[in-house]
């Protein structure tokens, strides 16, 4: 996307173009140096007659066949009180179809009258709205328009440099974001733990940043016994995935871990065949913790960060862990395995142990697709989160709101963890049926931080199938996490 900030309000118009006009409700459409006194008269017009409402989600296009451009794009931002940058996101969203089907390819915002609007909102939204995924589809005669042009107009001379800042910094997210969702969208047979692997360092080598890639033999002699136990049934080989961004004037260290289960079959405990091709994303907690390394690699923030992924299937093969065995961490803990379908936390706990010998971040936050009980208590509009430090939670939060990748904070008691405990190893990888999933699933993890300030992240709900958000379509994967973790880490390299 190729976005222009600029105080020219000249504009080179085409068939192609079109003004984006935002409104507040009950507000009279404004005077702008985009529009003609002709153009303002007709918008105006269609206000008294109620077509033109300004209400949040509500877009309006007035074609201009014979004018200079293709029209007028009038999006409503709802009551002034109430706007706020998901609001932009999610008008952008709705107008992703209006654009496309008028044949737009470049869009020109009128920031002129609403100085303090977040349009680097608008810009999310729209390229978040536009990504599809067709790599495996014959390619149409007549593909879909998108825009890929962008121009902002604004009014002062004083604007444009920190304008400019936030929309660029929104094209590197989304297009973080866009291939983060990629990783998750591709078929498990092309998204194996070596491929996930391949793209890392691909990525890494791109970005600047240091990737090291463990193989079996390697975590083997780690004592990784509940990563590799996962690992067991399937003919793919596991890889632990770790990319370092370094910064030559940083002061501490953060840590991401993201879950890579690049597909779960449940193994020997086997899902239910409804809906198993789902299982693809059960690697969204890597894909969001890399995606993240690409956009903060791209920002260059002044801190180090760290991402671990721990990578395998889950497959029920001859030599898959069975119900009650028992393996041994990387921090020396055992572990009795009662369903081999809450692999997840078997994979993180190796890698948050390892993650802590090696790198002794200063916060870290693990994101996975972990528990379906998460859907159960916050459906698809939040990621639960859970953490032993609240000015970690407070920082995430804030990223949260600024992003739009909503978190909710669940309780993690002494009580719980008692649930954990194994009858004869030190920890078991359930608790009792039917009751708090999510906060098991938290209190287990918690068992391989030590004393970090650490979060975790359930994002099954918010990975895929998001409904009723304009710029997510429930058919592919969200990106979640991308946006909000290079967030928070710039945020905590502002000392925020």
């Amino acid at each position: 996307m190729k976005v222009t900030v600029t105080t020219d309000t000249p504009i080179a118009w085409s068939q192609s173009t079109c003004a984006v006009v935002p409104v507040f409700e009950s507000t009279a459409i404004p005077e702008s140096a985009l529009l003609s006194k002709e153009q303002t008269t007709a918008l105006r017009e269609l206000a008294q007659q109620q077509r033109i409402r300004g209400k949040a989600n509500e877009v309006y296009f007035l074609p201009e066949p014979k004018g200079p451009s293709a029209g007028i794009l009038v999006i409503g931002l709802g009551e002034s009180a109430r706007s706020n940058r998901e609001v932009l996101r999610r008008i952008a969203g709705k107008a992703c179809a209006v654009l496309a089907s008028n044949r737009i390819t470049h869009v020109v915002f009128d920031n002129t009258h609403l100085i303090d609007l977040p349009v680097d909102a608008f810009i999310e939204g729209l390229m978040l709205g536009q990504y599809d995924f067709a790599q495996y589809k014959k390619t149409p005669t007549d593909p879909p328009m998108k825009v890929d042009t962008i121009t902002i107009c604004t009014p002062k001379e004083t604007l444009l440099d920190s304008l400019r800042a936030r929309c660029e910094r929104a094209v590197v997210m989304c297009d973080a974001a866009a291939w983060a969702r990629d990783l998750a969208n591709t078929p498990p047979n092309d998204m194996t733990p070596t491929a996930l692997a391949f793209h890392a360092e691909a990525m890494a080598r791109e970005a600047g940043c240091e990737c090291t890639v463990l193989d079996e033999s390697e975590m083997q002699d780690l004592g990784m016994e509940a990563l590799l136990g996962v690992s067991r049934g399937s003919s793919e080989p596991a890889k632990l995935i770790v990319v370092e961004y370094r910064h030559p004037g940083a002061k501490k260290t953060l840590a991401l871990v993201g879950k890579g289960l690049t597909f779960d079959t449940g193994g020997i405990s086997i899902k239910p065949s409804a809906n198993m091709h789902e299982m693809k994303y059960d690697m969204c907690g890597a894909a969001g913790v890399l995606g993240a390394m690409k956009a903060i690699a791209a920002l260059k923030p002044a801190i180090n960060v760290v991402a671990v992924v721990p990578s395998s299937e889950n497959m029920p093969g001859s030599n898959a862990q069975v119900p009650g065995d028992i393996v041994k961490a990387y921090n020396g803990k055992t572990i009795e395995v009662h369903n081999t379908d809450a692999e997840g936390r078997l994979i993180l706990a190796d890698a948050l142990a390892y993650t802590v010998d090696k790198y002794k971040p200063d916060a870290m936050v693990d994101a996975a697709t972990l528990t379906g009980a998460v859907i159960v208590a916050l459906g698809h509009y939040a990621a639960g989160v859970l953490s032993n430090n609240d000015d970690l939670s407070t920082g995430l939060q804030r990223a949260a709101d600024s992003t739009g990748e909503r978190i909710w904070p669940l309780p993690m008691w002494d009580d719980y963890a008692e649930l954990i405990k194994g009858t004869h190893a030190d920890l078991c990888n359930i608790g009792p049926p039917g009751e708090a999933g999510t906060i098991i699933g938290a209190c287990f993890l918690k068992e391989f931080v030590g004393d970090v300030p650490w979060a975790h992240l359930d994002i099954a709900g918010t990975a895929w199938g998001v409904k009723n958000v304009p710029y997510l379509d429930p058919k592919h994967a969200t990106g979640y996490g991308v946006r909000l973790f290079a967030q928070w880490v710039l945020d905590e390299a502002r000392g925020n």
